[in-house]
């Protein structure tokens, strides 16, 4: 094994050699050049030559021009020393395969990985050369992976296998077979013939080479059709979606009236979280615990104190929420933020507080969901769904035959409609007209003037600066501001019955809502979760022919 610092030097490995020179008793004399272009400092290169089963490498020596290099061996990987900074060197490497032909009745062979898919370097450009003992024209030459359709024969029956550049982790296997009598003094391997079954196995990587090509084409062919037809779907889609979503909008466009402040078709809580990208934030709290105040379920005492009056007619989460104000933290019907400072100080209450929070939340949540807002249209999101996943499937099949652009179409066009079937949830004319009215307020509000304000009833200034609040709205909250301080407070706080609110609107909600946001926004930074954060190898795998192969890198 390399160790983790082997691979820290930058290198690129641009040429490789190895002429393989067959000896007639069956051993193999092999000669490899290697040549690396180094970025900085350097203390050698690593070759990993992992011998088959069968067989055994010996007399292992390195060279750089008639020097001989120092070579460290740790079983199947040799360390060359050769220190240097910034340079191009050549290595030349020199060894001996015992027992690395295997020799049957009619034929003897050379089947050897040089490399498997535990080398980490890429070779930028490789030949392998075997040579017979003589010449001769009776030669079966071919290769694996890498090495398919490499093989040049020569007359003399020297072949070269031309990889070009080699990726790192591939395999790339030679097999060359020659007539057995020109290894005379070789030990029979087994006493069989094996002429047929070599033949047969090149012949059987041509046979599938002819079915990829074949299939490559009919994917290519069906692969384009199917881009095309998933993008009609994927645009339709979209088109609809849209022509949908735009009718509801020009309708409710058509309908508007010069109302200011929608009418209130869901309670103040579950509006500013269907409206506000579905937030709930410590200002929300604030803003609900006051929306109690307005519709007089809650007294406001002093500026931070609150009695809870009438506890008929609230909705859940208005339920929650004064059960976890009132009664967890507060005591007699009353709350303060006092109260809460006091109580959030407490490491022992946080996961209370959080608790209550989320329940709070959840049943807001609920109601939004039985509100129906949303059109059921499950089964026309599972069918895209469904279609995106078929996509993706036949996507990854073109990956696998080559097909990378049609491959990157495909995964695109997939992506996309599955994002489009998950996140697909148009809103019911209720929904659309809840989003679209609210969405107006917040325009018209911005520039509204003096007097259309003071038209307002009570209940509707407080509401639009509740909602202001909730929202954490900071231009409409300004607005209101501006505008409260612009009067005076009225000469009787009570509302009239046509106001429906317990209070009428102030400058002292500002201050009130403003304490109530602060005090709720510390209780959430104290008690909420903690967000602090304290602060090449090598393995040889031996995946060529016969457990045997190898790899290369530096140090």
């Amino acid at each position: 094994m390399f160790p983790a610092s082997a691979f820290a030097v930058d290198y690129t490995i641009t040429n490789v050699e190895i002429d393989a020179l067959l000896q007639e008793n069956g051993t193999v004399a092999v000669h490899e050049s290697h040549t690396y272009s180094f970025s900085g400092e350097f203390n050698g290169i690593i070759r990993e030559l992992i011998p088959k089963s069968d067989s055994d490498i010996v007399d292992f020596s390195a060279f750089e021009h008639e020097n001989e290099l120092l070579v460290e061996q740790d079983q199947t990987e040799y360390r060359i020393h050769r220190t240097g900074d910034s340079e191009t060197i050549t290595i030349d490497l020199y060894y001996q395969i015992i027992n690395g032909i295997s020799v049957y009745s009619d034929v003897a062979e050379f089947y050897w990985p040089f490399f498997d898919t535990s080398n980490e370097s890429t070779y930028e450009d490789l030949t392998i050369t075997v040579t017979p003992p003589t010449e001769t024209t009776d030669v079966i030459a071919f290769g694996y992976d890498t090495a398919f359709e490499t093989d040049i024969i020569s007359e003399s029956g020297q072949v070269q296998f031309l990889f070009g550049e080699v990726p790192s982790g591939e395999n790339g296997d030679i097999r060359v077979a020659y007539d057995a009598s020109l290894f005379p003094t070789a030990s029979l391997t087994k006493d069989e013939p094996m002429r047929a079954e070599i033949v047969e196995a090149e012949q059987h990587l041509i046979d599938q080479a002819i079915a990829r090509a074949e299939r490559t084409e009919w994917f290519a062919s069906v692969g384009q059709t199917v881009t095309i037809v998933f993008a009609l779907i994927l645009l339709i889609a979209l088109t609809h979606a849209w022509l949908e979503k735009r009718s509801k909008q020009v309708a409710l466009m058509k309908n508007e009236t010069d109302q200011l402040l929608p009418s209130q078709e869901l309670p103040l809580p579950s509006t500013i979280y269907f409206t506000n990208y579905y937030l709930l934030s410590p200002e929300s709290i604030a803003a609900s615990l006051l929306d109690l105040v307005r519709k007089g379920n809650v007294q406001q005492l002093e500026s931070n104190r609150f009695r809870i009056v009438n506890r008929t007619g609230l909705v859940r989460h208005e339920q929650v929420l004064v059960e976890w104000l009132f009664d967890t933290i507060g005591k007699n019907h009353e709350f303060s933020f006092d109260e809460l400072n006091a109580y959030t100080k407490n490491k022992k209450n946080h996961e209370t507080y959080q608790l209550k929070y989320s329940m709070w939340q959840r049943e807001i949540k609920d109601e939004v969901k039985a509100a129906k807002l949303y059109e059921n249209r499950r089964t026309y999101r599972v069918i895209l769904s469904l279609l995106s996943v078929g996509l993706g499937v036949f996507s990854i099949l073109l990956a696998v035959h080559d097909l990378f652009e049609l491959f990157i179409l495909t995964l695109g066009l997939s992506i996309a409609l599955l994002s489009f079937a998950l996140f697909y949830h148009p809103r019911t004319w209720t929904g659309e007209k809840i989003k679209h009215e609210w969405k107006t307020f917040k325009q018209r509000f911005k520039s509204i003037q003096s007097p259309e304000w003071k038209s307002l009833s009570e209940d509707d200034k407080m509401r639009a600066f509740l909602y202001g609040l909730g929202t954490n709205d900071k231009e409409v909250t300004k607005k209101n501001e501006e505008l409260a301080k612009a009067f005076q407070k009225p000469t009787s706080a009570q509302p009239t019955a046509a106001t429906h609110s317990a209070y009428s609107f102030d400058p002292t909600w500002i201050l009130v809502a403003g304490a109530a946001s602060s005090t709720f926004q510390s209780a959430q930074k104290t008690t909420g979760p903690d967000t602090s954060s304290s602060g090449g190898s090598f393995t040889g795998g031996g995946t060529g022919a016969g457990g045997g192969g190898g790899g290369s890198g530096a140090f």
